[in-house]
């Protein structure tokens, strides 16, 4: 190996651990989430307080049945009535901007944090 080679494969190795450590860093954000939205056929079903205290939602719609669980900060689908059943498998969520969707019965779940907002993100001039 030349000198350049080994100049060139340390140059990609600082750029992969920059992307890799900023990659980490940026993709969630794990602070205590507050509430879950819920949402049925695109139109918003419920907010719920995601809280220690465990308790159940039905959801009937005219496309099929899904249960839900609050419990321990945050929410997971029990049941569902869908035919490939991938719902059930994103398991329990908890962190701001996780999700669980349930396609064939039209069920979208969001996690989001108390001070989120649907403001501006950023203003560039």
């Amino acid at each position: 190996m030349k000198r350049g080679d080994i100049a060139i494969a340390a140059l990609i190795l600082i750029a992969l651990a920059w992307f890799a450590f900023s990659a980490l860093k940026d993709s969630h954000s794990f602070e205590q989430a507050a509430f879950a939205s819920i949402y049925v056929n695109g139109e918003h079903y419920d907010e719920v307080a995601l809280t220690e205290e465990e308790h159940e939602i039905e959801i009937r719609s005219e496309r099929g049945y899904n249960r839900l669980k609050v419990s321990n900060y945050g929410i997971e689908m029990l049941e569902a009535d869908c035919p490939d059943q991938l719902c059930i498998g994103f398991g329990h969520i908890h962190a701001t901007n996780e999700k669980i969707v349930c396609l064939p019965n039209r069920i979208f779940i969001e996690v989001h944090g108390a001070d989120d907002s649907e403001g501006v993100d950023a203003i560039v001039s």
